[in-house]
C-alpha cells in the first residue's frame, strides 16, 4: 500500500513539473510582432485590416496607417482580411533573433466585384414619372397571394385609397366640439401639429390629381375629337362652347359622357347654322 501512495505522489510531482516546463516553454516561444498592411496596387496602407491567427481566431484591427502588433508563437500562420481585399493566409516566417523580431510588411491583392447589368435611362419630369410608375405592372412572385386575392375580391368593397400611407393624415376629417370633449388630445394634434397639416394637404393634392386624371380619361380632346370629327381650332371652339354645360365626373359612365358630347355637338352646329 505505502509503495502503490509513493508511486502517486511521484506520478503526480512529475506530472506538475512537466507542466510547469511546458507553460515555461510557450511562454518563452511566444513573440511580438509588428508589421504593416499594405495594397499591392497602389503601396498605400490599408487602415482597419484584420489580422488573425489562424491557431487561436484570436486577433487585432489595423490602426488608421495600416499598423499592427501582435503576439505570436513560433511556425503560427496570420489570415488578413480587408473590405475591397482578398483573403490572405501568410505563414511568419523563422525569427532568427526573438528580442528583435523584424518589422513584416504584408501586401493584400485588390479585389473587384462583378456587378449585374444595369440600364440607365432619363427620369423626364415628375408627371411623367408618376404616368410611368401608375403603369408599372409588379408581378405576383407568391401564387398563393394571387389566388388568395381573387378568392377576398367579391368580399373586398371597400375602395382603395390612393393617398399613399406615408402621406395619409392620422384623421382625414373635421373634427368638432364631440371631438374635443372625448378625444382631446386627438382634437389638439389635429388642429395644432404642422406635420398634419401638411399631410392633409398633400393627402387633398393627391386625391384631386386622382380625380382629374379619372375625369380626363373619359372627357379630353382627343375623345371629342373622335366623336365629332373636330380637329385644330374647330375642336378648341367647341370645347370652350361646351365649357360648363358639359358635366363630367369621376363615377360618370362613359356613354353618358359621350351623350352629352354629341348632343352638345348637335347643339353648337345648329347655332352656327
Amino acid at each position: 500500500m505505502k509503495i502503490f501512495l509513493k508511486f502517486i505522489l511521484i506520478l503526480f510531482l512529475s506530472a506538475n513539473a512537466f507542466y510547469s516546463n511546458a507553460q515555461s516553454f510557450l511562454q518563452d516561444s511566444t513573440l511580438s510582432i509588428s508589421g504593416l498592411i499594405y495594397s499591392s496596387k497602389t503601396n498605400e496602407a490599408i487602415p482597419n485590416a484584420t489580422v488573425t491567427i489562424k491557431r487561436s481566431r484570436k486577433g487585432v484591427i489595423c490602426d488608421s496607417t495600416g499598423v499592427f502588433h501582435l503576439q505570436i508563437q513560433e511556425r503560427d500562420t496570420l489570415v488578413i482580411s480587408a473590405l475591397g481585399y482578398e483573403l490572405k493566409e501568410w505563414p511568419v516566417p523563422i525569427i532568427l533573433n526573438p528580442d528583435f523580431p523584424p518589422f513584416f510588411r504584408i501586401k493584400l491583392q485588390d479585389i473587384s466585384y462583378l456587378l449585374k447589368e444595369v440600364d440607365i435611362y432619363a427620369l423626364g419630369t415628375w408627371d411623367e414619372f408618376k404616368d410611368e410608375f401608375v403603369k408599372a405592372k409588379v408581378k405576383e412572385k407568391n401564387p398563393i397571394n394571387k389566388d388568395i386575392g381573387k378568392q377576398l375580391a367579391p368580399y373586398n368593397t371597400k375602395k382603395p385609397d390612393p393617398v399613399p400611407a406615408q402621406y395619409r393624415p392620422k384623421i382625414d376629417k373635421k373634427m368638432g366640439i364631440v371631438d374635443a370633449i372625448f378625444r382631446p388630445t386627438d382634437f389638439l394634434h389635429n388642429k395644432l401639429s404642422k406635420k398634419e397639416k401638411i399631410k392633409k394637404k398633400l393627402s387633398k393634392r393627391i386625391k384631386e390629381e386622382g380625380k382629374n386624371k379619372k375625369i380626363g380619361n373619359k372627357y379630353n380632346a382627343q375623345i371629342v375629337s373622335d366623336a365629332t370629327g373636330l380637329k385644330g381650332d374647330e375642336l378648341v371652339s367647341f370645347m370652350e362652347f361646351c365649357g360648363k354645360k358639359i358635366h363630367v365626373t369621376e363615377n360618370s359612365r362613359d356613354y353618358d359622357v359621350m351623350k352629352q358630347i354629341l348632343d352638345l355637338y348637335e347643339e353648337y352646329t345648329t347655332k352656327e347654322e
